[in-house]
């Protein structure tokens, strides 16, 4: 199956990361932000059964030996989101924070964009 938010019955990549002691739940969206509210329905589609996924169990069940680890759900999108998205993934980081997760958001373009310095 396809991986990207479009998808919400896809886990699209599970990693670790040994700096944070984090599982990494990871997704991916690689389109640009046009349809905003199209867009939106799809990443609450997919952070629902993203956090079904890691709360209901089934993560502890696959990872055993990360059972005691904190989640990290993350969102890699190739294009940097909108306003009204940027205030819907700060919504939803504040929801997660409270049970003890958090959201992060990684964005091609932004990095791409950084100037990048003479030698």
């Amino acid at each position: 199956m396809e991986r990207g938010i479009h998808n919400a019955e896809v886990i699209d990549e599970v990693a670790f990361d040994h700096d944070s002691d984090e599982i990494a739940l990871i997704m991916y969206a690689t389109k640009e932000w046009d349809d905003i509210d199209a867009r939106i329905a799809e990443l609450q589609d997919k952070m629902s059964k993203y956090v079904e996924f890691a709360a209901g169990g089934q993560l502890a069940e696959e990872f055993p030996d990360r059972a005691d680890s904190k989640v990290r759900f993350q969102l890699n999108c190739d294009y940097l989101p909108n306003e009204k998205m940027m205030l819907f993934l700060e919504r939803i980081n504040t929801v997660l924070m409270k049970g003890g997760m958090r959201l992060l958001v990684n964005c091609t373009e932004a990095r791409d964009e950084i100037p990048k310095k003479d030698k």
